[in-house]
């Protein structure tokens, strides 16, 4: 049993198989409409493709039409930004007169780099996923569990493990982020180890990004997924107005979730 148990945990970490691509079922026309565009990470699979479809409806009355691009490749972070190049060219978003973007964590280290190319030139909003807890979980996998990471993911979770994050710096883009306040499972079995790499920093600052607004979520990454629809709404805000809603929750919690978790 206890040599079973790195396959259960690194699976619960991993997440199921790539998720699918999600697109418009018809070509729109774009120039009078806005595009988002979702950009997932590891913890992508086909249950959560079935929910940004379920929101592609509410979406598109409300003018904006749904991308998800499954970009993550097994050979690393520069082939992962050559094919997210390639679904933004190949979907033709510069049709659209803005675009949006919600980058979960390997979403951001892949798409910081290849926006600062140029790319997108109609970006006008981006929204960050990030996560105190969820962006140490690539190294503590390389560190504690390297062959299995590399079997379901490749070199691409190696690449983000080592690769400090690059700050989107567009001055004319509103930008700002979800914060996670929750740890998922994985971060939990593993806790002494996350808790190597310092202490657990929550204000909207010391994620090093350029931000008109920042969240908090009373959810971990996993949740991120299931319950996007429930973000949907602040996406909405951000993208209308550059600010969420005046009922965003805007403070950071007291303490981390792990330490809550054992004083119970």
């Amino acid at each position: 049993m206890r040599r079973r148990l790195p396959v259960i945990v690194v699976a619960a970490f991993l997440g199921a198989c790539a998720g699918p691509m999600v697109r418009p079922s018809v070509a729109p026309v774009a120039p009078k409409r806005e595009a988002l565009l979702v950009l997932p990470g590891f913890g992508y699979g086909r249950a959560a493709g079935k929910i940004f479809r379920t929101l592609a409806p509410a979406a598109a009355a409300e003018g904006v039409d749904l991308y998800v691009a499954p970009f993550v490749t097994r050979t690393g972070l520069a082939s992962s930004r050559d094919k997210l190049a390639r679904f933004i060219r190949d979907n033709r978003l510069e049709r659209y007169e803005r675009v949006h973007v919600f980058a979960f964590i390997a979403g951001a280290w892949t798409f910081n780099p290849l926006v600062d190319r140029g790319t997108l030139p109609n970006l006008a909003t981006v929204v960050y996923d990030r996560s105190p807890f969820q962006e140490r979980a690539p190294r503590i996998a390389v560190s504690r569990l390297p062959v299995l990471a590399w079997i379901r993911y490749g070199m691409t979770i190696f690449d983000v493990a080592k690769t400090p994050y690059a700050a989107f710096t567009g001055s004319d883009v509103k930008v700002a982020i979800v914060v996670e306040s929750a740890p998922t499972s994985f971060v939990r079995r593993y806790e002494a180890e996350a808790r190597k790499y310092g202490p657990f920093a929550f204000t909207c600052d010391s994620f090093q990004q350029r931000h008109d607004d920042c969240l908090y979520v009373a959810m971990n990454h996993d949740e991120i997924y299931e319950r996007f629809a429930e973000i949907w709404p602040e996406l909405l805000a951000f993208a209308r107005s550059g600010r969420f809603s005046v009922a965003a929750d805007r403070n950071p919690p007291v303490d981390d979730a792990l330490a809550r978790g054992r004083r119970r």
